[in-house]
């Protein structure tokens, strides 16, 4: 007999312990499967901005998928608890009945009291799997946090270290905004990615919130989606933020040759790098047009037109390939806005600069005008206004926007030097008397200036029209300084100036062309 109540009591127990567990396994079901609380990119990017709002220059949380541990974990506990809760109750309701009558409770004594023990039962083993999973969620969750945020943090101060050595920034040579990484393109939706770094949104790849999975650092994410400027969101070209970014510009006096330089430079650096087997690309198709057209002007001898002052000529130039290569960024603007504080943002790629070409056109200093009569000047071009004048403007501009051209290094390019040879002046050669010439025909102030504002200051005589064979007065030279300086992979040195562009034999489109692809 006592065999046979211990039996009952056993099953009872048995049974109210699966009870339990089916409460917490239908309970958990129901959490995670059937009517989860799921927190959405949207909901995930609210929450984060009223607990951390975006400040000055910063933007809110991509629209992507939080990375498990971080939120969506901690939600399907609470749902969880909440559903053991529902369901407990639900189970305690029919026996609260019977309760509430007290004489029923004698009438049908002891059912009542093998109904709280059974219900009881219930509910222990109920919470006790709900505790289980609790601790597991807690200790995955904490885990995977502790994994997570030391690696996310060493994989951005490893990325930061990169962009510091290399300098990958990216250009947008629409508005002249230079990020730290561009953004990117959900292959998938419209949604724009800013952000790519390792953190609360994945590790190595997260989901965007219309399910596409995008890789994550900028180093990955550069070769395999589309990269668009942070600012006015144009398309940058590929690697955009994971290679090394160059910007140059080239700045002087009205006609003083500036746009020439600028495309005799580039046929110079570009048969400088073809000679190292160092391959030469324009990444996007107004670079290639603008090259092909302004190469053409320089080999085949004519005159270069006036640069327009309702525009900028911007091009970005590929040296290298892939993941080892860099991006060139050249940019030009007429002379007058040096002058027109009306128009600053004209200027806007001053501010971002890494090197700087200041043309100086000698056929607009004092003494060498008494020297030469109003002929040669007319055929020369020359440019009317002070040489030290637009240097002043550009550095004033450089030291008002808080720029330091202390870390600078400046070029002074002094061009028309084969119009002055064959007018008769000896010309030097090297950067020192080159400085020491200047100074003795009245432009000293600027060659003190320049030597104290800048971190360093090479000068170069270059040709407006012909190249010496030896290299003499090769325009590429003072852009090959530049570039070698950021850490750009060319040749530098007398053997590898440029020959005469007019002398070449390859058409200048199908050239270019090659050097696209």
């Amino acid at each position: 007999m006592n065999y046979h109540v211990g039996y009952s009591i056993a099953a009872v127990i048995a049974c109210a312990l699966v009870l339990g567990v089916s409460l917490f396994a239908v309970a958990f079901v129901q959490a995670l499967v059937r009517d989860p609380d799921l927190i959405e990119p949207a909901t995930a990017r609210d929450e984060q901005a009223k607990a951390k709002p975006a400040g000055p220059g910063e933007f809110p949380l991509d629209l992507a998928w939080p990375y498990y541990p971080f939120r969506q974990g901690w939600a399907d506990l609470e749902r969880t608890r909440l559903n053991v809760a529902r369901r407990n109750a639900q189970v305690w309701r029919p026996g609260r009945a019977l309760f509430d009558n007290a004489a029923g409770w004698w009438i049908v004594f002891p059912v009542p009291l093998a109904l709280v023990i059974f219900l009881s039962v219930a509910s222990v083993a109920c919470a006790f799997c709900f505790l289980v999973y609790a601790l597991v969620t807690v200790v995955g969750n904490g885990a995977s946090l502790a994994l997570l945020v030391p690696s996310a943090a060493i994989m951005r101060g490893w990325e930061r270290m990169r962009r510091g050595r290399m300098r990958t920034q990216a250009t947008c040579m629409t508005c002249f905004h230079v990020a730290q990484w561009p953004a990117y393109q959900c292959p998938g939706c419209p949604h724009t990615h800013r952000d790519v770094r390792p953190g609360r949104l994945g590790l190595l790849i997260r989901r965007c919130e219309c399910g596409t999975h995008l890789p994550l650092m900028a180093l990955r994410a550069a070769w395999r989606l589309t990269a668009v400027c942070q600012r006015c969101g144009a398309p940058l070209p590929p690697g955009a933020g994971a290679v090394r970014d160059i910007r140059i510009p080239v700045f002087g006096d009205i006609s003083a040759g500036k746009t020439r330089f600028l495309f005799a430079s580039l046929n110079s650096v570009m048969q400088t790098s073809r000679r190292a087997r160092l391959a030469v690309g324009f990444p996007d198709t107004d670079s290639r047009k603008l090259a092909e057209f302004g190469l053409s002007i320089i080999r085949s001898g004519r005159e270069t037109a006036k640069t327009s002052t309702n525009a900028q000529v911007g091009l970005t130039l590929r040296l290298g390939t892939g993941r080892r290569s860099e991006l060139v960024h050249l940019f030009d603007a007429a002379g007058e806005h040096f002058r027109d504080a009306r128009r600053p943002d004209a200027l806007r790629f001053l501010d971002d600069s890494q090197g700087l070409v200041y043309v100086l056109d000698p056929f607009s200093i004092e003494d060498i005008r008494k020297r030469l009569g109003g002929t040669a000047l007319r055929l020369a071009h020359a440019a009317a206004g002070d040489p030290e004048l637009t240097y002043d403007e550009v550095a004033s501009r450089l030291r008002d926007s808080g720029i330091p051209a202390s870390n600078q290094r400046l070029a002074v390019v002094v061009s028309k030097a084969d119009l002055l040879r064959s007018a008769g002046f000896d010309l030097p050669t090297d950067s020192e008397a080159i400085a020491r010439w200047l100074s003795g025909i009245g432009v000293h102030n600027l060659v003190l200036a320049a030597g104290r504002e800048f971190a360093e200051v090479r000068f170069f005589m270059v040709a407006s029209q012909e190249v010496a064979p030896d290299g003499q007065d090769d325009p590429g030279a003072p852009l090959r300084w530049l570039l070698t300086a950021h850490g750009a992979r060319l040749p530098v040195g007398q053997d590898s100036a440029a020959t005469p562009g007019r002398h070449r034999s390859t058409p200048v489109a199908s050239e270019v062309a090659e050097a696209r692809s």
